[in-house]
């Protein structure tokens, strides 16, 4: 397995990675709905487009294995760094198939090694239930647990009949 930087050509990848990360590898945590509704914007693929936007300003590791990416991981320096400088772990997705193989590990001490370039004092993760252990085995502590509204479709949207997904805010003092 090779780590390296993410260039703009990888987007179609990430895009499946997450994809198949949320759809089928969160399965034991959350359900069909909540998965489709935290996977797709409104019952919509999100599009590349969305992907080369949503990363922007950050930093992004791509694992390879098997002539194709298999995870990735973003640093998003925080808005608070003029009180500590702060950073957050914003996406850290492995495909399925590569589950518990090394991957997250790998990219994560590829990110943490730029966090001690940063000198940065503290991490944050809003993690998901399937993230959550692997945090906490890193050091992240959980500070309060999350209830976010999502919409299968434009249907649901205009009748408020959100999935209701979980995640955890979680901190690394460093």
């Amino acid at each position: 397995m090779k780590i390296r930087l993410y260039t703009p050509s990888d987007v179609s990848q990430l895009a499946a990675i997450f994809e198949a990360s949320v759809m089928q590898g969160s399965g034991e945590f959350y359900s069909f709905a909540e998965r489709s509704a935290w996977a797709y914007i409104e019952g919509e693929i999100r599009s590349e487009n969305y992907w080369l936007e949503r990363l922007k300003g950050t930093t992004i590791w791509v694992a390879e294995a098997d002539n194709m990416l298999v995870g990735f991981i973003n640093l998003k320096i925080g808005a608070d760094s003029e009180i500590e400088a702060a950073a957050e772990v914003e996406c850290l997705f492995v495909h399925p198939e590569y589950a518990r193989s090394g991957v997250a590990t790998s990219l994560y001490f590829a990110l943490f090694e730029e966090v001690k370039i940063l000198a940065l004092k503290r991490l944050t993760v809003e993690a998901s239930y399937l993230a959550r252990p692997f945090f906490e085995k890193q050091g992240f502590r959980s500070i309060r647990r999350n209830e976010h509204k999502r919409f299968l479709n434009a249907a649901d949207k205009a009748q408020g009949q959100a999935q209701v997904l979980v995640n955890f805010s979680m901190t690394l003092a460093l």
